[in-house]
């Protein structure tokens, strides 16, 4: 792994300083690689000594090169959505079998997608959400508030659905309801409606005008 993801390296200008596209270039490749030479499990890959050994005692010199010593989460994984290479393990698991999608997506859009982890644990999710809202972006939608937007009212929307639950065509129209709504709201005297959640059947009674008292339910 060490002599793999140093010959990446090279190719984007290591040891010597690179530009900002050949980091982002070099993170995407990484991210194929590193999962397919460190084969965890996902608890596994939730320890932060593992990251930490890689970052300090396998990757130094690659560490370094990258981020540099001014941030202490890019050595030390006390947030692994920030940790230099755990953060890259996880999209390589996220996008294994859709490089096009990850490819497609900014730094700041992973952050979106990835730091929320009510979003960001879950593979079919992730995919879901980013192609529908770089759809929109295709179709001229502003992409910074896209993201920033769809992905808060995606993490409120889940406080009702456990996406887990749905099928893939099911997460993936949810998805197109919430980027429909926020692109409807971006655009000037433009309404869109808010995602339907399932209905309850039969009537709802009457709300109480008052507390009632527990000797009322008895």
């Amino acid at each position: 792994m060490i002599d793999e993801i140093t010959k990446l390296a090279a190719t984007a200008g290591f040891p010597d300083r690179s530009t900002d596209e050949q980091r982002i270039r070099f993170d995407r490749d990484v991210a194929s690689a590193i999962r397919g030479a460190m084969d965890l499990s996902w608890a596994e890959a939730g320890s932060r000594d593992v990251w930490t050994f890689v970052a300090m005692v396998a990757l130094p010199h690659l560490t370094f090169w990258r981020f540099g010593i001014g941030n202490q989460e890019r050595w030390i994984a006390s947030d692994l959505t920030r940790h230099t290479w755990a953060r890259l393990w996880w999209q390589g698991v996220i996008f294994n079998g859709n490089p096009d999608l990850l490819n497609a997506l900014h730094e700041s859009d992973l952050n979106q997608l990835l730091e929320r982890r009510s979003i960001g644990g879950d593979p079919r999710l992730v995919c879901a959400i980013a192609r529908v809202i770089l759809e929109q972006v295709d179709a001229g939608g502003d992409r910074r508030i896209l993201f920033r937007n769809a992905t808060l009212r995606l993490r409120r929307f889940l406080a009702f659905v456990d996406p887990r639950s749905l099928s893939d065509d099911q997460q993936l129209q949810m998805c197109r309801d919430i980027v429909a709504e926020i692109a409807g709201r971006t655009e000037p005297g433009a309404q869109a409606a808010a995602p339907a959640l399932p209905q309850r059947r039969g009537p709802v009674p009457d709300r109480p005008t008052s507390v009632a008292r527990a000797d009322t339910f008895d």
